[in-house]
């Protein structure tokens, strides 16, 4: 009761909350044969009370063991939803009862952070319902799980009778009569995702760097009839204007900025297997492998880029939601030093895409950018965006060996099972591949590695002959078209690495 006491305030709904504070305790006292619900799916990372964060915290991590010491950096990810089954499995259901309840479907993947839910309660359930194929329900694709108390607290490597749903509702709030119309099933069974293995490469696989709010960032040439190359006249690139959001839709600076602050980064919608389309041009206050503020940039004398950083500063002032870890732009542009640990030259950087449900990579040779220009501006390097994953190599046969892994077919059907799904309901990629499978060191000495870069290279040139050669309407089509006429394309050599592939992680095809 002193803890609903505590500000803030809630004197409109006090009868509600105090009915709501004694009865989940009350009913405790009793046990149920069956509890039956949907709990609030809400990751950790978006509850705003620090107070009802640490109780969380303590009942994962102490209480229900949901996750393990060595794990406990994947906190943020933590689902509550899992939470809410452990904890309900224990205070209210009795001994050969039976827990129903409506899940996000990412606990049956290969999430790590539902691992120790899975052992508990996935391989221990009665049965499983998938709704992943079933239109309309929610955002995230969901699943219901049946798991009967003394049914053994740990389940072994067994399959669990599961009920596959799909189908197109005639309503979002169809009634169960509607619904036995537009559904249909399939009785199947699910054994929990097993990783194969965890590669030498993983500590090594890092995420790119947060080049967000975009606006502020991401430019083109503006409209001077002389460009000055030294010190450009740029503008907000219209092309990054549609996938703008609240707050930050309709933000566009303009300012002249010293050519020695530009660099080019790749976005996941124009990455190709073994190559792109395009590059991005940006406008990063990055010098000597550190980041400039507007002062700084003052006294290096780069007034330029001073203007450019006080107007964004200004933006980000005036719209942005800071916390603990962000609390100013810079602190934003280098979120985990994920800006400034890149090399932006003199490395071969393997880059694939973070999400989507294919996994596309290719190779991006930073040796030499003397001759590198984007939107006719030359660049001081090569950025990786935070939509993308990377790795830095001095040897170009290993960053093209990787390359030619992961656009494998059979390394992208091996990570589906441990693809999770975002709000919005794209798969997520993320370190899977170097998660899940053992993605072995690039050995010289391996005739099949060295086949593999081979391969790589050979695809990379045909794919930028492909780029060079095509007319407007083919370039401006949507991108997962374009992907497939590449494929297509590299038909003959793909087929080739995946065989190579296979043999090398002992996958089947």
């Amino acid at each position: 009761m002193r803890w609903l006491l505590q500000p803030p305030a809630t004197d409109t709904v006090w009868h509600f909350v105090l009915k709501n504070a004694y009865r989940p305790v009350l009913l405790a006292y009793r046990k149920f044969a069956f509890v039956v619900g949907n709990p609030p799916w809400l990751s950790y990372r978006y509850i705003k009370r620090q107070d009802y964060q640490r109780r969380m915290r303590e009942l994962v991590l102490n209480q229900y063991k949901l996750l393990s010491s060595k794990d406990e950096h994947l906190f943020t990810q933590m689902e509550l939803a899992t939470l809410f089954f452990a904890f309900c499995a224990e205070h209210y259901l009795a001994d050969g009862g039976t827990l129903a309840f409506v899940m996000p479907r990412s606990i049956l993947t290969g999430a790590k952070q539902h691992a120790e839910f899975r052992q508990r309660f996935i391989a221990t359930a009665k049965l499983l319902i998938d709704c992943e194929q079933v239109t309309p329900l929610f955002n995230v694709p969901a699943c219901v799980v049946l798991w009967g108390k003394g049914q053994g607290t740990r389940g072994t490597k067994k399959a669990v009778p599961m009920l596959q749903l799909s189908g197109e509702l005639p309503t979002h709030n169809a009634s169960w009569q509607q619904a036995q119309k537009a559904l249909h099933s399939i009785e199947t069974t699910f054994t929990p995702p097993t990783a194969l293995g965890q590669s030498p490469y993983l500590e090594r696989i890092v995420n790119g760097a947060t080049i967000y709010p975009r606006c502020l960032w991401f430019v083109r040439p503006g409209q001077a009839l002389v460009i000055d190359r030294r010190r450009p006249q740029l503008e907000t690139d219209s092309q990054i204007e549609p996938q703008a959001k609240a707050p930050w839709k309709g933000i566009r600076l303009q300012g002249s900025v010293e050519a020695e602050f530009l660099f080019a980064t790749l976005l996941s919608d124009d990455l190709l297997p073994f190559g792109w389309r395009r590059l991005s041009l940006v406008v990063l206050p990055l010098s000597g492998g550190k980041l400039l503020s507007a002062d700084d940039a003052i006294r290096k004398g780069k007034t330029g880029l001073a203007d450019w950083l006080k107007k964004a500063e200004r933006e980000w002032k005036q719209r942005a939601k800071t916390g603990q870890r962000i609390r100013s732009i810079y602190e934003r542009l280098d979120y985990d030093g994920n800006l400034t640990i890149q090399s932006p030259t003199g490395v071969y950087k393997l880059v694939y895409k973070s999400r989507g449900t294919h996994l596309y990579a290719c190779v991006v040779d930073t040796q030499d950018i003397s001759g590198w220009q984007v939107y006719g501006l030359p660049v001081q390097g090569f950025i990786v965006d935070h939509a993308c994953y990377w790795l830095e190599t001095n040897n170009e046969d290993e960053a093209h060996y990787l390359c030619a892994v992961l656009n494998a077919p059979c390394v992208d059907d091996a990570i589906k099972p441990f693809q999770t799904r975002g709000l919005l309901g794209e798969r997520n990629i993320h370190r899977a591949p170097f998660e899940v499978l053992p993605i072995p060191l690039f050995d010289p000495e391996d005739k099949r590695h060295r086949r593999l870069a081979e391969l790589s290279e050979e695809c990379h040139e045909k794919v930028a002959q492909f780029v060079a050669d095509a007319d407007e309407k083919t370039f401006k089509q949507p991108i997962g078209r374009l992907r497939q006429q590449v494929r297509a394309m590299l038909e003959r050599e793909l087929s080739q690495i995946n065989k190579l592939v296979a043999e090398v992680l002992g996958l089947s095809i």
